[in-house]
């Protein structure tokens, strides 16, 4: 029991890479030793055909409470780990019982009573531990092996897993039949139960991957509908950019008439100082992109008047259908809060900011495959704490100027309501380039992912993946 329960945590960690503080391996030490007192004490329960898929279950939960690794990469690494150790035990005890054959006499034949209470058989068992974990070692110093089994992480690892520990313990019932021909297999119950239970988590292991077959294939089909739709919506836009460029050029016709008219008139002198007068007036002004959806056009022009008044440059860049986003994607009402809220956030990072680029960029509607929300601004870096503590409290970077974390903590109350990801990218400042960027992206995924330049300072997190941007924001 020890000897299999140390050599399953040891393959478990260095098959997914999996790094181990000194308190973990204390704790697992000791997890190992209370089952191995328990089959000391109670030989007779540890002997009974539900113990070893007792233990390994067991074991499953212990890992995944203690490692905190997602629980389908815990299932399928540890139940791989498992059937190894499974393997490399009887490896180990084939290795020392032939060894020993030519040292014991005929009173320790395999077919005599075993006394555990003998030295003989704790040092045999000592033996076979040592072999055992010995194997362990060596199988990762292997070169295809030596960075773990990356396909663990890979969907169907759990299935790989599940028909490898059913084939195992199949194998151990048909060398059961072997070593005890003697035996009726229907007359043993022990190898009738290992082998059903073998059965057992080798259909499961069909059963799923049935199923995520079946998910696949539907997950293409809904990608396949998704790419018409999008196809459709281009072909919709380029009719709507062609029809534009159709009335700009009618405009161009109008108002090369006018200007003709004006040369050709008596007063055109006092007209051209008009026609001054009133292009002073607007002046500056830069009409933003209509979204079709009222409400969230005024919310538009608001910022945008805001944003002039502080000398804060304002761009809206849109893409696709936003009333179809805000029908079948995200409520009206929750897009209108999320522009509200980050468009808030960018204007104190930009005004807390001595950067002399004052600029703010929103993005709307589709990006690839998705529909997302982007802003983005050239104001002042998040904090890392700030970062790292997203989505757990009310965190701000901007306490001094009235902010209080709720802009955030509505963020990911939609981003579970809609399953949206959120991608926080930073750059290093600069006076010529944005800053960062902060993106809702409806995918389904429901991610936190932060792009940095600066990834060393964040700590690992099951919450949120930190990777290096490859583009600027």
């Amino acid at each position: 029991m020890l000897g299999i329960l140390f050599s399953s945590f040891y393959i478990f960690t260095k098959s997914i890479q999996y790094i181990t503080t000194k308190s973990h391996r204390i704790i697992t030490v000791v997890w190992c030793f209370l089952w191995a007192f328990l089959h000391a004490i109670a030989p007779f329960f540890m002997q009974l055909p539900f113990a070893t898929p007792l233990v390994c279950f067991a074991s499953v939960i212990f890992t995944y409470i203690l490692t905190k690794q997602k629980l389908e990469t815990v299932v399928s690494a540890y139940l791989l780990s498992f059937g190894i150790s499974l393997v490399l035990y009887y490896i180990a005890t084939a290795v020392v019982s032939f060894v020993a054959m030519f040292f014991l006499g005929s009173e320790h034949y395999d077919t005599a009573l075993i006394d555990y209470n003998e030295p003989i058989y704790l040092l045999l068992y000592s033996l076979i531990f040592a072999v055992q974990f010995v194997l362990s070692v060596l199988l990762f110093r292997i070169r295809l092996f030596r960075k773990g089994f990356p396909f663990i992480f890979n969907k169907f690892a759990i299935v790989i897993a599940l028909f490898f520990t059913g084939g195992i313990l199949i194998i151990v019932t048909w060398v059961n039949m072997i070593t005890r021909l003697e035996d009726d297999f229907l007359e043993n119950r022990l190898s009738a139960y290992i082998y059903a239970v073998g059965v057992l988590i080798a259909g499961v292991g069909i059963y799923i991957l049935i199923s995520r077959l079946i998910s696949i294939f539907q997950e293409r089909k809904v990608q396949q509908n998704a790419e018409s739709h999008f196809e459709k919506l281009y072909l919709e836009e380029k009719a709507k950019n062609e029809e534009l460029n159709r009335q700009i050029r009618a405009k161009s016709a109008v108002i090369h008439n006018f200007t003709d008219r004006l040369q050709a008139m008596e007063e055109a002198v006092a007209l051209q100082k008009d026609w001054d007068e009133e292009l002073d007036k607007i002046k500056g002004k830069t009409a933003l992109p209509s979204t079709n959806v009222v409400a969230i056009d005024n919310l538009l022009k608001f910022y945008a008047r805001q944003f002039k008044a502080e000398k804060i440059t304002f761009n809206v860049m849109t893409n696709g259908s936003i009333k179809y986003m805000v029908e079948k994607v995200i409520k009206q009402g929750d897009l209108e809060v999320l522009i509200a809220n980050h468009l808030n956030d960018a204007k104190k990072a930009v005004n807390a900011s001595d950067n002399t680029f004052r600029n703010i960029t929103a993005v709307i509607g589709v990006s690839g495959k998705h529909y997302e929300f982007s802003v983005l601004d050239s104001g002042i870096a998040f904090e890392v704490d700030t970062l790292v503590r997203l989505g757990t409290e009310r965190v701000t970077t901007h306490a001094d100027t009235g902010g209080g974390g709720i802009g955030f903590e509505t963020t990911f109350r939609t981003m579970r309501e809609t399953g949206a990801s959120l991608i926080i990218n930073e750059q290093e400042q600069s006076n010529v380039d944005y800053s960062k960027s902060v993106t809702i992206r409806f995918d389904g995924k429901n991610r936190y992912i932060i792009e940095t330049y600066r990834p060393d300072e964040f700590p690992e997190s099951s919450r949120f993946t930190v990777v290096t941007p490859q583009y600027s924001v």
